[in-house]
């Protein structure tokens, strides 16, 4: 490997660790102050775009160091994603009269008070590992965004296919809406700048409001009627979205990554 290219990239996979590892160390800072529904949504997202963009450069981290951060990351995605379970049965219930509506409220706020501990402890035990980049068999920075790119971008497009097809489950929509966040956070680390980052989202957003459907419904089986009708809608939207946006598509939605290196320093 050429020394100025093993240089350079080593530099940019510790300058975006660096900066992932500072917006996760915040926002689990204001979590631990207010653990309200904004602060554990923001610990989820900082979660994951350090997951995977450790994950993309992986090759260029000890793997000892990566397995630990990952099993303590992992603890507190799951303590999170209960706390956040709760907020979004809380926010149907807002939207819809049912019987004895304290009663549920109140089983519901004991149950989120209760998930609330569980990820406050977790937090409390995270410590901020440094992960320091090094030697690696990656050639440059161009190679490592491209392989990165071209396998999740046809990793997208194929579970894409399949979610949107009128036989897929919720459960195959949820794994494809990870998949999505997966693409979107790498565009975001190499292609700030590409288009499909807007569309990604919109994709995103679409399968986010499915997926609350079904876990508000787990929750609060009083609203279940009224979130599988709201449900089928936003399946319908996402299906009409996908297939205008990207089921045509033959080649992978991503631009080359040679133009990466000079858009991520920017």
């Amino acid at each position: 490997m050429p020394v100025a290219a093993a240089m350079e990239t080593q530099q940019f996979v510790t300058r975006q660790t660096r900066r992932l590892s500072r917006q996760l160390a915040l926002q689990i800072n204001r979590a631990l102050q207010s653990c309200d529904a904004r602060a554990v949504h923001q610990v989820r997202v900082a979660i994951r775009r350090f997951s995977q963009g450790v994950a993309v450069c992986k090759p260029c981290f000890p793997a000892k160091d990566l397995r630990k951060c990952r099993r303590r990351l992992k603890k507190i995605m799951s303590a999170a994603g209960e706390v956040r379970n709760c907020d979004v049965a809380d926010k149907f219930l807002d939207r819809w009269r049912m019987p004895h509506p304290d009663r549920l409220r109140s089983k519901l706020t004991s149950r989120r008070e209760d998930s609330a501990r569980v990820l406050v402890a977790e937090l409390k035990r995270w410590t901020d590992r440094k992960l320091t980049a090094q030697d690696s068999s990656v050639t440059n920075l161009q190679e490592m965004a491209q392989h990165a790119l071209d396998r999740i971008a046809q990793d997208f497009l194929e579970r894409g296919n399949e979610a949107a097809s009128p036989k897929a489950s919720p459960h195959h929509m949820h794994r494809f809406r990870i998949v999505a966040k997966k693409f979107r956070y790498t565009l975001e680390l190499f292609q700030p700048l590409n288009p499909l980052v807007e569309r990604i989202k919109r994709v995103s957003a679409l399968l986010g409001d499915i997926n609350d459907c079904v876990t508000a419904a787990a929750i609060v089986p009083p609203l279940a009627a009224h979130l599988k009708k709201r449900q089928r809608k936003k399946t319908e939207e996402f299906r009409l979205y996908w297939a205008s946006e990207f089921a045509r598509q033959r080649k992978k939605p991503v631009a080359s990554a040679q133009s990466s290196r000079r858009k991520s320093a920017a």
